[in-house]
């Protein structure tokens, strides 16, 4: 009777907590979609300033717009592949950073693409650099 009274307590017990676990496991998700869908919508706003800052027409603001976007999720499949090595992850985007844009790059000043580069590896940074600069022009 002991055994039978264990049994059905455990047995509760784990029904019990499944659903809490569940519901855990839900609201974590919702919070990491949460999170993710705040930070695109910063990475956008900076790639939007950082156009802006370049001072280039609608169509060549789009091109490196598009770019950006094509590398960073390029980058993104590296970081989360297991066909790389830790080490050799950073040697690889860095070869790719200037591959990435050889294409386009008649399109714009070496300036332009070495602003583009320095904004892959920091891009605060680099706003933060492009703004002073429009600061000091306009003074």
């Amino acid at each position: 009777m002991v055994a039978k009274l264990v049994k059905v307590t455990l047995l509760m017990l784990v029904l019990s907590v499944s659903p809490a676990h569940a519901q855990k496991k839900e609201a974590m998700e919702k919070e990491r979609e949460q999170y993710m869908e705040k930070q695109m919508d910063q990475y956008r706003e900076r790639v939007d300033t950082f156009v802006k800052l370049l001072h280039v027409d609608d169509f060549k603001g789009q091109i490196i717009k598009q770019k950006i976007d094509e590398f960073y999720e390029k980058r993104h499949k590296i970081y989360s592949s297991d066909s790389y090595k830790a080490i050799e992850k950073e040697s690889v985007i860095e070869e790719m950073k200037i591959s990435h844009f050889a294409d386009v790059s008649e399109l714009y000043s070496e300036e332009t693409i070495s602003s583009i580069h320095r904004f892959l590896s920091d891009n605060k940074t680099e706003i933060k650099k492009l703004q002073k600069t429009k600061t000091k022009k306009n003074n």
